[in-house]
């Protein structure tokens, strides 16, 4: 019984070890960050219009790494929005993923206090390198319908 039980163990060893590529990093760090819209732009900045219409208005931004497998992305902005007394929400969805090559969508919504106002948002992540990779862009809301 001893002896079938080393023969096991060590055949678990051996299997486990023999495929060091699930844990091993990804060899191609380095991977980068760009964030884009389809937004149009005016002075180098992306500009949403305001659809009054509405509760809020959303938008997506496009965003892209070099690392060609899945990364999870962080998300954050310079302003929040107030639903209720002490209840603030972000702008922009926290999280998302990429897909197999790289690349993702992720959705940010404004309300009518933004008209006018310019906001940040971040995106960034830690390859499996150990790297950390931010990028951010600028849109500026707009109301130029009348």
């Amino acid at each position: 019984m001893k002896k079938r039980l080393y023969v096991l163990l060590i055949g678990l060893f051996v299997i486990g070890c023999s495929d060091s590529s699930l844990s091993e990093p990804h060899q191609d760090c380095f991977c980068g960050l760009d964030i884009s819209s389809t937004l149009p732009q005016n002075g180098g900045m992306y500009e949403l219009e305001y659809d009054s219409s509405l509760a809020q208005t959303y938008s997506v931004l496009d965003f892209q790494t070099e690392c060609g497998w899945s990364q999870h992305i962080q998300w954050d902005s310079d302003h929040m929005y107030q639903i209720v007394p002490g209840q603030w929400t972000s702008i922009v969805n926290p999280a998302s993923m990429t897909d197999e090559d790289g690349k993702g969508k992720i959705v940010f919504a404004v309300w009518e206090e933004f008209i006018g106002r310019t906001v940040t948002i971040y995106g960034g992540f830690t390859d499996d390198c150990g790297h950390h990779f931010v990028d951010s862009v600028k849109v500026r809301v707009v109301d130029n319908i009348e």
